[in-house]
């Protein structure tokens, strides 16, 4: 089940919504939650009211709440709700309305301050539609179709490879970069085989790609995860450079923080290390800079 789909259920069952960073909705306890199918339940979402205040950790019942429904440990839960609720707020610093299905939008106003507006039931939608025809969210990378061909597959699976190996050179490319500066300060990185070794291995169909990124000089700002939670951005962190990975990390006013890679590229090439770094790193979105 979607984590926000469960938004609304707790709010209709509880009457309170709790949630960090954003403030409370709530419901009158004598509402009665009429069924979705109901032609009134429109106006019954006229019902739901929303406070700007400080909320500083979500309440333990809703937590509970949703490791029961999603199956999920508790370290798991509180790391979906946080990313939800992060994601929501970069929406609502850019400008772009923080939608919660179920029960509605959220918009920053110029003043600062969150203007809420009752929604749709957009969770009967979701429950009501077959399995197969549930809109799901996708990111922007390769997808493998099931109604597509096998040639079409195979496609999309070698174009996947040769974006993995583009970044192990890219890799060894930097480390040797790196290597080469005695000013630089260490850092570690994850020990890759040299360019030649790594292009000789390489089909020739293959090795033009490869042998044009090693020779570029052009560097790009790939920035796997934008957070608005430093605690967030600080465990991934240090995850990530356990696993000794070039992950740097920056924040703009301590309001929200950035872990990325500088990889070299050439424009042409940035798409393609942005899906490659969405795939392996498991993130609907990878920004360039």
């Amino acid at each position: 089940m979607k984590l926000s789909s469960l938004f609304a259920k707790y709010l209709y069952q509880h009457k309170q919504l709790r949630l960090p960073g954003i403030g409370v909705f709530t419901l009158d306890p004598s509402v009665v939650v009429p069924d979705v199918t109901d032609k009134l339940f429109a106006d019954f979402l006229q019902n739901i009211r929303f406070n700007q205040q400080t909320v500083n950790a979500p309440d333990e019942d809703f937590i509970n709440y949703i490791r029961t429904e999603t199956g999920k440990i508790k370290p798991l839960a509180e790391s979906d709700l946080e990313s939800f609720l992060s994601d929501g707020k970069i929406l609502l610093n850019i400008g772009k309305p923080f939608q919660i299905e179920g029960i509605g939008y959220l918009q920053k106003t110029r003043e600062g301050t969150l203007e809420f507006k009752p929604g749709e039931p957009h969770l009967h939608k979701q429950e009501v539609q077959h399995e197969a025809e549930e809109p799901v969210e996708r990111s922007k990378t390769f997808y493998l179709d099931t109604t597509s061909s096998s040639s079409g597959r195979k496609l999309l699976i070698a174009l996947g490879a040769i974006a993995g190996i583009v970044i192990v050179i890219w890799g060894g490319y930097k480390l040797y970069n790196r290597n080469g500066d005695s000013g630089s300060a260490t850092e570690p990185v994850t020990t890759l085989p040299s360019d030649t070794m790594a292009i000789s291995t390489m089909p020739d169909s293959l090795k033009h790609v490869a042998s044009d990124t090693v020779q570029t000089r052009s560097t790009y700002k790939f920035v796997i995860e934008r957070t608005a939670y430093k605690s967030r951005a600080l465990r991934r962190y240090n995850q990530l450079v356990e696993n000794q990975t070039s992950i740097k990390m920056d924040t703009k006013d301590s309001t929200v923080f950035n872990l990325y890679f500088v990889l070299p590229a050439t424009p042409a090439d940035t798409a393609r290390i942005r899906d490659s770094l969405k795939i392996w790193y498991a993130r609907p979105n990878v920004y360039v800079e």
